[in-house]
Protein backbone atom coordinates (compact mmCIF):
# COMPACT_ATOMS: atom_id res chain seq x y z
CA UNK A 1 0.00 0.00 0.00
CA UNK A 2 3.32 2.42 0.40
CA UNK A 3 4.36 1.43 -2.11
CA UNK A 4 1.09 2.01 -4.84
CA UNK A 5 0.84 5.44 -2.61
CA UNK A 6 4.17 6.49 -3.21
CA UNK A 7 3.58 6.11 -6.76
CA UNK A 8 1.04 8.34 -7.28
CA UNK A 9 2.21 11.14 -5.38
CA UNK A 10 5.92 11.22 -7.45
CA UNK A 11 3.33 10.40 -10.85
CA UNK A 12 0.95 13.46 -9.74
CA UNK A 13 4.59 15.63 -8.80
CA UNK A 14 6.01 14.96 -11.72
CA UNK A 15 3.10 16.04 -13.49
CA UNK A 16 2.53 19.26 -11.55
CA UNK A 17 6.11 19.95 -11.91
CA UNK A 18 6.03 18.51 -15.77
CA UNK A 19 3.15 21.19 -16.59
CA UNK A 20 4.77 24.06 -14.65
CA UNK A 21 8.43 23.41 -17.26
CA UNK A 22 5.73 23.76 -20.09
CA UNK A 23 5.58 27.16 -19.66
CA UNK A 24 8.89 27.64 -17.49
CA UNK A 25 12.65 26.66 -18.91
CA UNK A 26 12.94 23.23 -18.51
CA UNK A 27 12.23 19.90 -20.64
CA UNK A 28 8.30 19.76 -19.75
CA UNK A 29 7.08 16.87 -22.14
CA UNK A 30 9.72 14.45 -21.16
CA UNK A 31 8.59 15.10 -17.23
CA UNK A 32 4.98 14.51 -18.40
CA UNK A 33 5.47 11.39 -19.91
CA UNK A 34 7.45 10.38 -16.65
CA UNK A 35 4.70 11.05 -14.59
CA UNK A 36 2.64 9.43 -17.22
CA UNK A 37 4.43 6.38 -17.23
CA UNK A 38 4.71 6.24 -13.18
CA UNK A 39 1.00 6.80 -12.77
CA UNK A 40 0.11 4.14 -15.83
CA UNK A 41 1.45 1.52 -13.20
CA UNK A 42 -1.63 2.32 -11.23
CA UNK A 43 -4.16 3.80 -13.82
CA UNK A 44 -5.05 2.59 -17.04
CA UNK A 45 -6.22 6.14 -18.13
CA UNK A 46 -2.70 7.36 -17.39
CA UNK A 47 -1.78 4.75 -19.90
CA UNK A 48 -3.54 5.32 -22.50
CA UNK A 49 -2.62 9.01 -21.97
CA UNK A 50 0.83 8.06 -22.06
CA UNK A 51 0.41 5.84 -25.43
CA UNK A 52 -1.29 8.82 -26.96
CA UNK A 53 1.88 11.25 -26.09
CA UNK A 54 4.05 9.36 -27.32
CA UNK A 55 2.54 8.54 -30.66
CA UNK A 56 1.99 11.95 -31.13
CA UNK A 57 5.86 13.37 -29.76
CA UNK A 58 6.71 10.04 -32.61
CA UNK A 59 5.04 12.14 -35.21
CA UNK A 60 6.72 15.14 -34.52
CA UNK A 61 10.30 14.05 -34.18
CA UNK A 62 12.85 14.50 -37.06
CA UNK A 63 12.95 10.99 -38.94
CA UNK A 64 16.72 11.00 -39.88
CA UNK A 65 19.15 9.27 -37.62
CA UNK A 66 21.23 12.60 -37.60
CA UNK A 67 18.60 14.91 -36.84
CA UNK A 68 17.38 12.82 -33.99
CA UNK A 69 21.02 12.93 -32.66
CA UNK A 70 21.22 16.31 -33.11
CA UNK A 71 18.05 17.61 -31.08
CA UNK A 72 19.13 14.91 -28.28
CA UNK A 73 22.46 16.63 -28.00
CA UNK A 74 20.93 19.51 -27.88
CA UNK A 75 18.11 18.82 -25.47
CA UNK A 76 20.88 17.49 -23.13
CA UNK A 77 23.29 20.02 -23.52
CA UNK A 78 20.32 22.71 -22.48
CA UNK A 79 19.71 20.50 -19.63
CA UNK A 80 22.98 20.48 -18.48
CA UNK A 81 23.29 24.09 -18.65
CA UNK A 82 20.25 24.67 -16.53
CA UNK A 83 21.48 22.42 -13.77
CA UNK A 84 25.24 24.05 -13.53
CA UNK A 85 23.07 27.65 -13.84
CA UNK A 86 21.06 26.34 -10.79
CA UNK A 87 23.48 25.12 -9.07
CA UNK A 88 25.40 28.28 -9.22
CA UNK A 89 22.79 30.50 -8.41
CA UNK A 90 22.32 28.59 -5.18
CA UNK A 91 25.89 29.38 -4.22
Amino acid sequence: MIRRAATVVGGFGLLAVGLALLVLPGPGIPVLVAGLGLLSLEFEWARRLRVYVLARAARAAPERRSHRIAVGAGAAATSAAGLVVSVLWLY
